[in-house]
């Protein structure tokens, strides 16, 4: 039996036509709902809605900006408050340990300058024909001192040569002639009346527990080197004139003669304006080391 192929299945249906290809309003129109042009009012309305929102954030970032320096300036305020109240505490404290160490180094100098003997009370060496003697002063400073010397009244206990240009009752030292006695006359020529001459200075005897200070010591020890020198001066001047009158003496026709010169009060007369002279010569250079004390020297006034 011959075979045949099956039958082939009948062709799809042929698409239906299919209109031409239109697009829609939407897409015409470029949305899904139509629009019109906005109005020139409207664009003003926009625009000014626009500046007003930058205005009002430009106002917020200004304003924040504002805060942002006033808190800025307070902080910097108190904290240049706080570092000069902590200055000021430092200083104040500083200050107190500054006033400690001024306490301390006064205690110290103190302590160094309490005088316990050394160094020692000067002593005036020994003039040729002269009998030191002394007076008594008193004190443990320098105002006790003065006090004591002028309260000493050396020239009322003695007789001071009146100085004209300087006229004051008080002295700190005195020299003075003593005759040593008559002597027998056998000639004018070989006839030497002896004079001795003295001084009086004041003498000091500082208690050594402390209570007297070094720099008083040195003070009173150049003062009394000042009042020796001095009153050396006298004593030279004193051996002088004396001499002379010795020589003018020994030119006498007699022993009467003599006697009658020296028992004469205006004998001394040359020699008193000789020391008078050496006043006024000390007085125009007014040195210490010439015998002189200037107007507050050591404060010695």
């Amino acid at each position: 039996m011959q075979t045949y192929p099956p039958p082939a299945p009948p062709p799809p249906a042929p698409f239906p036509p299919r209109g031409p290809l239109h697009s829609s309003p939407a897409a015409q129109n470029g949305s899904g709902a139509a629009h019109k042009a906005a109005s020139p009012t409207e664009r003003l309305i926009r625009i000014a809605a626009l500046a007003l929102l930058v205005l009002l954030v430009v106002g917020l970032l200004v304003g924040n900006s504002r805060d942002q320096q006033q808190r800025a300036n307070d902080l910097l305020t108190k904290t240049v408050a706080a570092q000069k109240a902590e200055l000021a505490r430092q200083q104040a404290e500083l200050g107190a340990q500054q006033d400690q160490i001024y306490s301390l180094q006064a205690e110290i100098r103190a302590l160094k300058e309490r005088w316990l003997g050394s160094p020692a009370i000067w002593q005036p060496p020994p003039l040729a024909n002269t009998d030191i003697q002394y007076f008594d002063v008193s004190g443990t400073t320098q105002r006790e001192l003065i006090d004591s010397l002028n309260n000493y009244a050396l020239c009322s206990k003695f007789s001071c040569l009146p100085d004209p240009a300087y006229p004051t009752t008080n002295a700190w030292g005195l020299e003075g002639v003593r005759s040593t006695g008559s002597a027998p006359c056998y000639a004018p020529a070989t006839t030497t009346v002896v004079y001795r001459e003295y001084v009086m200075l004041p003498k000091w005897l500082p208690p050594t527990d402390g209570s007297v200070k070094i720099p008083l010591v040195e003070a009173w020890n150049a003062l009394a080197q000042v009042i020796y020198t001095h009153e050396a001066g006298h004593v030279a001047i004193s051996i002088q004139d004396v001499a002379a009158l010795n020589d003018q003496a020994h030119q006498l026709p007699s022993c009467q003669a003599v006697a009658r010169f020296w028992a004469n009060p205006s004998v001394w007369d040359k020699m008193n304006a000789d020391q008078n002279a050496y006043h006024a010569w000390l007085r125009a250079d007014c040195r210490p080391e010439m015998g002189c004390i200037p107007s507050r020297w050591m404060g010695w006034s």
